[in-house]
């Protein structure tokens, strides 16, 4: 019989990473004849990508079991490796796995990933490092790194992120001077926040026209051109109506491949990717690649 080797990447630091039993439930789903899985639990968060990537050269089929960051790393490893992926959700949000109907419950998305048929599947890159969900970079950047830094001494709560996000918008700004090039023309640009979607689901917290438009085809540019504090405020309120596009000051646009470079000394930038901050050397090369991953989803 033929024996097929499947690797598991389990993050037990996830929201649903230290659940009692996960890891029997998880192998009691996927058991079959012929069927081997090799364990790897990454203690450490500076190792995942290691990990990953012995994790995607050892098998058949690598499965992410975490949140987003933890699946974005495995599927990073997982188009290095051209070794197909599957996803096991254990996150708070779970954004990559409610776009592609992943059950959100263990054992259901455990049975898919064993009998499910892996697919091409369309992902953002920017500078080789994909993302499913975004890269966004500028005051969104800044808002991520101060709301890790004040849930860490308040705790995890929503009311903690929106204090935070409010203190960050009134204390710092950064003004960016872009140059954007697309299809070989370049312009300049004066913004406070860039933020390029590759899920549907949180352009449509932007606009819900605009995220219809760019599904599965293209990045969803959103453009915050430099205003004042009251302009962003209102700009917000808009965005929880689903119409940010109505805001003059801020830039929306399809994207299927761009350069972006800022005017500034130091040539490494802080970028968000899916909720995790990196840093990426300018400029920036960013795209949407169709058929880049083979990902089991229904």
């Amino acid at each position: 019989m033929t024996q097929r080797i499947i690797t598991v990447v389990l993050n037990t630091r996830s929201a649903g990473g230290r659940a009692p039993h996960l890891r029997e439930q998880i192998e009691k789903a996927m058991q079959g004849p012929g069927v081997e899985l090799k364990w790897f639990d990454p203690a450490k968060r500076s190792r995942i990508d290691q990990l990953c990537q012995q994790a995607a050269e050892a098998g058949d089929l690598i499965v992410a079991v975490g949140g987003d960051g933890t699946v974005r790393s495995v599927a990073q490893a997982a188009r290095a490796a051209n070794t197909p992926m599957a996803i096991i959700p254990t996150g708070t949000y779970n954004y990559v796995a409610r776009q592609h109907d992943i059950p959100e419950e263990i054992t259901d998305a455990a049975r898919l990933a064993i009998t499910g048929t892996p697919r091409p599947t369309g992902v953002g890159d920017i500078n080789g490092l994909l993302f499913f969900n975004h890269a966004a970079f500028g005051l969104y950047t800044r808002i991520i790194v101060a709301r890790e830094r004040h849930t860490a001494m308040l705790g995890r709560s929503r009311i903690t992120a929106v204090l935070s996000g409010i203190a960050t918008l009134f204390n710092r700004y950064p003004i960016m001077r872009l140059t954007l090039t697309e299809n070989g023309v370049a312009r300049q640009v004066k913004a406070n926040a860039v933020f390029f979607g590759a899920n549907p689901l949180m352009l449509e917290a932007v606009d819900t026209v605009f995220a219809r438009e760019c599904r599965d085809e293209t990045l969803g540019l959103v453009l915050m051109k430099h205003q004042s504090r009251l302009h962003v405020l209102a700009a917000a309120v808009r965005a929880t109506l689903g119409r940010l596009s109505e805001a003059p000051e801020f830039e929306l646009a399809p994207v299927t491949r761009m350069e972006l470079d800022i005017k500034r000394r130091r040539r490494r930038l802080r970028v968000s990717l899916d909720g995790e901050i990196i840093k990426c050397a300018l400029p920036l090369d960013l795209a949407f690649e169709k058929s880049a991953l083979q990902l089991v989803r229904p």
